[in-house]
């Protein structure tokens, strides 16, 4: 195949061409005249290679950083929730050890104070409806002995480090407990020469007496210290029960009045049983 020779005018547009060239590259060497494009140019190709980066191969790394750190933080948590849950029971059976024997030397100087002589026996409150507490007049709680025992408690007072919370009904194991508060409970009281069979309100912490003017012409008063008269054999003499509160006159004659009491069985998990023999 035949070639086309190049004609005059393409010989001097690439001889201008050359000429063209080598000025400009003249003048680039001897004046630095392309050093600022040159640079743009290194610069647009340092960004380029940049953003490509970023968007092909950085999204992966950081996806694997990522997933190497979840990881890492899993296993980290992992370690920490076992250490508190080591710390949490660890703390769990200091505070009862320290309650329990807390508890116990509080009831033992409750008892001593009343100059109670008699054998007790320290439990644990094991289920206690605290919504029919609130709601209702049957107030009872169960309890179980922490040192096991043959014997019948049916009938024997419960304490805790505060006086008298209420009295064993039912003793199968798991002793039920009527608390004073319970509306058909019944607690021996005086006051001076008053004397009251104070009845549960089933209203928590309260029971109440009613007397005639005519048989007890003093006026109780409010604040009136209040105590067990140990009459029914159940409970101890003299154990303080709480003040009196919302004096009201029925009629003419006669007075009713609650008693605030000083014991709150939410307050304390240990209680101690007392034999009656």
């Amino acid at each position: 195949m035949a070639r086309v020779a190049p004609t005059t005018g393409s010989k001097i547009l690439y001889l201008l061409c050359l000429i063209i060239g080598s000025l400009l590259l003249y003048i680039d060497i001897n004046y630095k005249s392309f050093e600022g494009v040159k640079n743009n140019y290194k610069s647009a190709l340092i960004t380029l290679s940049y953003l490509a980066k970023s968007l092909t191969i950085d999204p992966f790394v950081y996806m694997y950083e990522l997933s190497k750190l979840k990881s890492t933080l899993i296993d980290e948590n992992k370690k920490l929730k076992r250490e508190l849950d080591e710390s949490y029971l660890s703390n769990f059976i200091i505070s009862r050890e320290t309650k329990f024997f807390s508890d116990s030397s509080s009831i033992e100087k409750l008892l001593d104070f009343y100059n109670l002589d008699k054998v007790f026996h320290l439990s644990e409150i094991k289920y206690f409806d605290t919504e029919k507490y609130f709601c209702c007049d049957q107030h009872r709680l169960f309890i179980q002995l922490v040192i096991p025992s043959k014997k019948n408690f049916t009938g024997s007072p419960v304490f805790n480090s505060s006086g008298i919370v209420g009295q064993v009904i039912y003793d199968t194991g798991i002793k039920e407990v009527m608390l004073l508060s319970d509306s058909t409970h019944s607690l021996p009281v005086f006051s001076d020469d008053y004397f009251c069979n104070a009845s549960g309100t089933g209203s928590p912490g309260l029971i109440s007496c009613s007397y005639s003017s005519l048989i007890w012409p003093k006026p109780i008063f409010e604040g009136q210290k209040f105590f067990s008269s140990g009459m029914g054999g159940i409970y101890p003499r003299n154990v303080y029960i709480g003040p009196a509160k919302n004096i009201k006159k029925i009629d003419d004659v006669n007075i009713k009045f609650d008693i605030v009491l000083a014991t709150d069985p939410l307050k304390e998990n240990n209680l101690a049983i007392l034999e009656n023999q």
